[in-house]
């Protein structure tokens, strides 16, 4: 099952869960795109290689979990970002090419399609429509820093474009965030804001690499009820904690 997003009516200033669906601060990071561990010294031929990316399991430690979250909030069981199966909201053809990280992001909580570990988790406020959702996933170094290269790409280029939201035109709205943490090899916190005829959905996301690890947080919101940005802060923060541990054993 896949998370529906959190839609805003801007006329009636009414909020409709119509979409989502659930499955299963500074500069960016000061340290930039990495080499690979001991490249340049001559590797023990008698010591076991490095895995080049992390395990489901591993994957699976990254996730932040309902006591990593301000009370009030609930896990929301078999639930995750990815609408790539089938899911009716997905947000496609972007009117530029480079911004294609973004709708990537939103459809399914990943930057690379061909991920080699995957986990997601989702969490829901009691009583409220926010909903904050976190997706780890495995791939070799080199990929992964190409993904996260991409990525900021799209955040600091594609301020405003167009695509489609279950056929339909909408159009997409993307900033950077004026803080930016810094976390694990590289990361980036950007908002997006999606507007299809007289709804809006509106997003705070991070994304943290580690290794060939990547983690997105999402926090999707409406404008009832809480905003969910201390959630958001402290699943980030968490998440990038538990990435930096579990891909710490990697390539």
């Amino acid at each position: 099952m896949h998370v529906r997003p959190r839609w805003t009516a801007l006329v009636a200033l009414a909020t409709s869960s119509l979409l989502l669906t659930a499955c299963g601060g500074g500069s960016d990071s000061a340290s930039g795109p990495d080499k690979p561990s001991g490249s340049g010294a001559k590797k023990d031929k008698g010591a076991p290689s490095v895995p080049a990316y992390i395990t489901a399991d591993q994957a699976q430690q990254a996730l932040v979990g309902l006591g990593d979250l301000p009370s009030g909030w609930k896990l929301e069981p078999n639930t995750g970002l990815d609408k790539s199966e089938g899911g009716e909201d997905q947000i496609n053809s972007p009117s530029k090419p480079e911004c294609a990280p973004i709708t990537m992001i939103l459809n399914t909580g990943r930057l690379v399609e061909d991920h080699k570990a995957n986990a997601e988790v989702v969490f829901t406020k009691k009583g409220d429509q926010t909903t904050v959702a976190q997706d780890v996933s495995g791939y070799p170094r080199a990929e992964a820093q190409k993904a996260m290269a991409g990525l900021r790409a799209a955040v600091e280029k594609c301020a405003v474009f167009t695509a489609k939201e279950s056929g339909k035109k909408a159009t997409v709205k993307v900033k950077k965030a004026a803080q930016q943490p810094t976390y694990g090899d590289e990361s980036i916190a950007y908002a997006v804001t999606v507007v299809s005829g007289d709804m809006q959905m509106d997003f705070d996301l991070g994304t943290v690499r580690s290794h060939g690890a990547i983690t997105t947080v999402l926090n999707n919101y409406s404008d009832h009820g809480d905003r969910g940005k201390e959630a958001f802060g402290k699943a980030l923060a968490k998440a990038a904690t538990k990435l930096t541990a579990a891909a710490s054993k990697t390539a």
